[in-house]
């Protein structure tokens, strides 16, 4: 994903502590090798919009609309996320870290909204290092009508976090919520990304507003960017923001027509994100067809209407691009990740083609993103560590992680008193 390396049929990829030396053939080096005849080698995918805590409560809204979604988990004090302990986020952070992982992603972006409490944020950190994944932590706050421990006050934690922050570690401070003044304003000083969530045009006009104050800029994501009037592209735009879209959560609740195009017609980097597990798959082979196809979908319509602004039709390249490099723009991170280029990170997948779903390959990139699954992820690397080998996460023991999501997920469903099992349509009343 780097057009200066190109990419190579047959080549070698030099990693001496964790940072990436050389990319070429041939090359000679007093190494161990990992041998990777039969793989394709690339960047690990970059997740610019997770919700990590909720991994216990897996594909509960997959039925749902907005309005249930977000009435069911935030509202009231029966409200699901309002249930959650710190020993709940750590399981559910630590779940669904190592979930990334496995399925070849190697950055998540974790927009947290479930610090209720210092405890609870400390529970989600604790939850990120101990799985080994790079994490751009947005400490986000918690939704709806519950009020938090009086102990805690958002966005000011920040502070905390940064003067705890070990040395060499994995996870990036970030701040995050909807489009507010003060949290823009504190970000800004502090010289912190923030990845703030734009789901309506009323949230695109404030952003506008915002802007006549010098409170937009290049270190801001902005999240979904639904029925956003052009004005409001303009500005993202003008001040270098980046969006994540969320191709599939977005269309299963039914927000509105994911804002892919409105974005590419404008240059802006596009990534992906999974949004939440409660809703829609993490993987991102799911999430780069989903892309594809969407966009696709629309080209013969618009040409069918001789529509002047029929957009072009969107490369599998395009689309693998998003998934890393366009991820690790969105994170604010592509310094160190992204693509397989000297000097950076080696956040690094190998994906297995000696597969029936893969081989033989004749197109690399269009065989990641079209044919392949999780199944095809052999071996995952962060920061030069090896995190997954063989089609295995090393050093995890599984069924303990699901065990205590399970017992997890029964609590906070035991405590919101609602249903464990969801048989039909989640409408709310």
């Amino acid at each position: 994903m780097d057009p200066t390396v190109g990419d190579l049929e047959v080549g070698d990829v030099l990693i001496e502590d964790g940072e990436i030396m050389a990319v070429g053939r041939d090359l000679a080096a007093e190494a161990a090798e990992l041998d990777c005849s039969g793989k394709i080698v690339l960047p690990g995918f970059v997740n610019s919009h997770h919700h990590m805590f909720q991994t216990a409560l897996r594909s509960y809204w997959a039925d749902a609309l907005d309005l249930d979604y977000f009435m069911q988990s935030r509202f009231g004090p029966d409200a699901l996320f309002h249930q959650y302990t710190p020993d709940d986020v750590y399981w559910g952070e630590l779940g669904g870290a190592l979930e990334n992982l496995a399925a070849g992603t190697t950055t998540v972006v974790d927009t947290s909204q479930c610090s209720y409490t210092p405890e609870h944020t400390d529970a989600a950190l604790d939850g990120i290092r101990q799985s080994g994944l790079r994490c751009v932590f947005s400490l986000s706050p918690c939704f709806g009508d519950h009020e938090p421990d009086p102990s805690y006050a958002h966005p000011h934690d920040i502070h905390r976090l940064l003067s705890a922050r070990p040395a060499d570690d994995l996870v990036h401070p970030a701040l995050g919520y909807h489009v507010d003044d003060e949290l823009f304003r504190l970000a800004r000083d502090l010289e912190l990304p923030v990845f703030a969530h734009v789901n309506d045009a009323g949230s695109g006009h404030h952003l506008e507003t915002m802007d006549a104050e010098g409170l937009l800029g290049p270190w801001i994501t902005y999240i979904h960017c639904l029925d956003l009037d052009d004005t409001t592209w303009k500005v993202i735009e003008r001040t270098g923001g980046k969006v994540s879209i969320s191709v599939m959560a977005e269309q299963t609740l039914a927000m509105g027509r994911p804002a892919l195009q409105p974005a590419l017609d404008r240059g802006i980097s596009v990534s992906l994100g999974s949004d939440a597990v409660s809703i829609a798959p993490v993987d991102f082979f799911s999430q780069m067809r989903a892309t594809y196809l969407l966009q696709r979908s629309s080209v013969p319509v618009l040409a069918h209407r001789d529509d002047p602004d029929t957009p072009a039709p969107l490369h599998i390249r395009d689309v693998l691009r998003m998934a890393t490099l366009g991820g690790a723009q969105a994170a604010q991170i592509d310094h160190l990740v992204g693509s397989l280029t000297p000097g950076k990170r080696a956040d690094i997948v190998l994906l297995n083609t000696r597969t029936l779903n893969a081989g033989p390959v004749h197109h690399a990139a269009g065989t990641v993103v079209q044919m392949m699954d999780t199944s095809n992820v052999d071996t995952v690397l962060v920061d030069g560590r090896i995190v997954k080998r063989d089609g295995r996460l090393v050093g995890v023991d599984t069924g303990n992680v699901l065990d205590h999501l399970t017992r997890s997920a029964a609590g906070v469903i035991s405590r919101a008193g609602v249903p464990s099992i969801v048989l039909g349509s989640c409408r709310t009343r």
